[in-house]
């Protein structure tokens, strides 16, 4: 009597079939993929104070604001960096501007160690957007490549007509 063999395809499998097809690398485990649609960032517009100081006065302002939150997760391409867009991951309103200070956090997701570094700046004029590049080295200082990492970002905003 022949044995038979178990032919459903592995989460892994599939996910590197996938991401052959796309071209590029998908942020998504292979339980996410079988949904063929997975989340990959938050954000929300809320109501904020931003603090200004003056150049010639040694004092502060405060003012109320809306602050743009967003958060997701993304990962370095082959030579240890990721360059993306705000946009990538969030739904813009119409005529919304943006503007400093930006604040960008990332955390790489590894049992192994990792270094991440990053820069961002504020793009098109007026600023409608944010664009972020993510380093990131292993141990020795060498880029890593391939680490998926959680970022966050906040950034005050304001309506523009």
């Amino acid at each position: 009597m022949e044995k038979k063999q178990d032919k459903t395809p592995k989460a892994g499998d599939v996910k590197k079939k996938l991401e052959a097809l796309v071209g590029h690398r998908i942020e998504a485990s292979g339980e996410e993929l079988i949904r063929l649609v997975f989340a990959v960032g938050a954000f929300a517009f809320e109501d904020g104070n931003v603090t200004s100081r003056s150049i010639f006065f040694p004092s502060k302002t405060c003012s109320s604001g809306r602050l743009l939150d967003a958060s997701g997760v993304s990962s370095t391409g082959t030579d240890g960096k990721r360059v993306f867009l705000l946009s990538d991951f969030v739904c813009f309103p119409e005529f919304t501007q943006l503007r400093d200070p930006v604040n960008v956090i990332a955390t790489p997701r590894s049992e192994s160690p990792f270094f991440v570094t990053m820069t961002h700046s504020l793009v098109n004029t007026p600023a409608t957007d944010v664009q972020i590049t993510v380093f990131a080295w292993d141990a020795n200082g060498a880029p890593a490549p391939n680490v998926v990492f959680d970022w966050r970002c906040l950034v005050p905003t304001s309506e523009f007509a």
